[in-house]
């Protein structure tokens, strides 16, 4: 199971019509805010509905403007007050009452600022208006208890396995498509020369044309590693792009972002998607080691009681089965005893010779 982390929201008029009023009064939080632009976005008609309210206010103000400061006639006051009182007599010194003239120069630009303030707010309302109805939103998806199945607004497929998360925008940007992952999926990326498909995590990241490959986020030790299936990609730091490793079909990147490396080799691991396929292969592989895949394909914590259980070797192949089915033939195979401790699932037994 998996979920959007979007609210669903009741087209109540009353309730948007109140969303309205606070937003003009500069009392809308950003959550409201959202709800507002996604109202809006919903139907031509609220955005019309939305629009007739914004002209009303817009007259509104400006009659409040109008009716507290004619800045013409402000202005001609204040210079006539700073220059002092006309007087019929060109010898005699103009006089000026310090405190009248203080009262009114603090008067009118008492009334400038609320005019600033007022034209401050309006250009608020609209900066506001343009960031959330033209900045595309994020949606984050969690994959819970199982795999999920993403189109990406490119047409770009994704696996994502179970415990991860995947965060993209509702459409992608002129220059790139990014996308930021935390956990493991499966990338089938749409090919588009003119837009490469960027996957995030942390300061790392992925970069390809169009391919496929697997992510891997988090591996033992905070380390992260990318499996190339086709096509080829380009692994690197943001804070050292240039110091990039390319990857071919066959070949995988592990990265230790404490230590800012990059480290290729072949990969030799038949099970990179056994998660997502979940066909298993095994040849004379360490029991500790089939464990550690197991628990990560079904999602389920296995436990050895005797540690020295972890040595025994296994070759077995398994195709779709189920997690009891596996555990059935290994323990058959090597004498062991399964018991279901809680969530967890223990296996016990005599070393093996």
């Amino acid at each position: 199971m998996y979920y959007w982390q979007r609210r669903t929201m009741n087209d109540n008029s009353t309730y948007y019509t109140d969303l309205i009023t606070r937003y003009f009064s500069g009392e809308i939080t950003e959550e409201e805010l959202r709800l507002l632009s996604d109202w809006m976005k919903s139907d031509i008609q609220n955005e019309e509905l939305f629009g007739q309210y914004l002209k009303t206010w817009q007259l509104i103000e400006e009659q409040k403007i109008n009716a507290s400061l004619n800045i013409d006639r402000e202005w001609i006051a204040l210079k006539a007050k700073m220059n002092g009182p006309a007087t019929t007599d060109a010898s005699a010194p103009g006089v000026v009452p310090l405190h009248k003239s203080n009262h009114g120069i603090l008067s009118t630009f008492s009334s400038v600022w609320k005019v600033a303030a007022a034209v401050t707010i309006l250009f608020a309302a609209t900066f506001m208006l343009y960031y959330y109805f033209s900045i595309p939103k994020n949606i984050v998806v969690v994959a819970q208890a199982e795999n999920t199945e993403l189109v990406l607004p490119d047409g770009s497929l994704v696996s994502l396995h179970a415990g991860s998360q995947l965060t993209y925008p509702e459409s992608f940007a002129s220059k790139s498509r990014d996308v930021e992952l935390k956990g493991e999926a499966y990338f089938k990326v749409a090919h588009d020369k003119t837009k490469p498909f960027i996957v995030a995590s942390g300061d790392a990241r992925i970069e390809v044309l169009g391919t496929q490959f697997n992510v891997n986020t988090q591996l033992a030790g905070g380390k992260m590693e990318v499996v190339l299936t086709t096509g080829k990609v380009s692994v690197y730091y943001k804070t050292n792009p240039t110091e990039n490793v390319l990857l071919m079909p066959g070949e995988k990147a592990e990265l230790v972002a404490d230590q800012k490396q990059i480290l290729k080799s072949a990969n030799t691991d038949p099970n990179y998607m056994a998660w997502k396929t979940r066909i298993l292969v095994f040849d004379n592989e360490t029991l500790g080691q089939v464990l550690n895949t197991l628990q990560n394909v079904y999602q389920t914590p296995i436990k050895l009681v005797e540690p020295q259980l972890s040595a025994c070797t296994v070759t077995a192949s398994f195709n779709e089965q189920s997690l009891q089915s596996v555990l059935e033939v290994l323990t058959q195979t090597l004498d062991l005893k399964v018991k279901q401790n809680g969530k967890e699932i223990e296996l016990s037994g005599n070393a093996c010779r």
